[in-house]
């Protein structure tokens, strides 16, 4: 089985697979990845990964009830909350290998894989008859009915789950990865690149009056990511 012969000063360790997971940050959102990596030999990955993310729409304006100072904040006009899940196959390049435990381990690497979206619709609390309200209704966004002057404010991230709706599509994305944990069978490190998702169909983020939804989101991103190398006989 081809391992990989990672340098450890004047130390020789054989590994065979990493594990490793963190923080993924876009220019539309953030979530969560992780990753497992099988060395096909000493400078090449064979790459698996998930990703759970969060999109939003780049002309989203955060805003709150002009009136009552303990109300939730809100998004104008958003219909619908966006979610990304994405499976993934990929490969990594290791450029320059660690020489030392101070050094850095550089690569390039590539995924493609299915881009799960889900749609959740926006709930909202709407005050009823008009300012001062005497009660609050909790109501799906609906931009022929609510305005700033009768939005409390978002309702509870609950409702709506008995709505979600798929999108499927597909995605692929490039990156550099530099790795620089000071523990031998340490994973410690960043990858920074771009990542385009496409779907059959505009994602209904925004109403049409405040923003022109779209079907394929190109965002850079970084992921702050750890963990461990093993050795898999």
């Amino acid at each position: 089985q081809a391992q990989n012969v990672q340098v450890d000063d004047d130390i020789k360790v054989l590994f065979s697979h990493e594990i490793s997971g963190g923080l993924h940050l876009h220019t539309a959102g953030g979530g969560l990845f992780g990753q497992y990596a099988k060395y096909q030999d000493a400078s090449n990955l064979l790459l698996f990964g998930f990703e759970m993310l969060y999109m939003k729409h780049e002309k989203e304006i955060r805003s709150f009830n002009p009136v009552y100072d303990d109300s939730r904040s809100y998004v104008i006009g958003k219909q619908n909350s966006f979610f990304v899940f994405r499976p993934s196959i990929g490969k990594q390049r290791i450029i320059t290998s660690k020489q030392r435990k101070s050094g850095v381990r550089v690569g390039y690497s590539w995924h493609l894989g299915p881009s799960l979206g889900v749609t959740k619709p926006v709930y909202l609390e709407i005050g009823y008859p008009s300012i001062p309200y005497e009660y609050l209704a909790v109501e799906k966004y609906d931009p022929a009915e609510h305005f700033s002057n009768n939005i409390y404010g978002r309702a509870s991230a609950l409702n709506g789950l008995d709505e979600l709706k798929l999108h499927p599509g597909a995605f692929v994305k490039f990156a550099l990865n530099f790795e620089y944990s000071s523990e031998n069978d340490g994973l410690k490190g960043l990858e920074v690149g771009a990542v385009l998702d496409a779907y059959a169909s505009d994602i209904p983020i925004l109403a049409d009056l405040y923003g022109t939804n779209k079907q394929f989101f190109l965002n850079a991103y970084v992921n702050f990511f750890f963990g461990r190398k093993y050795i898999i006989r």
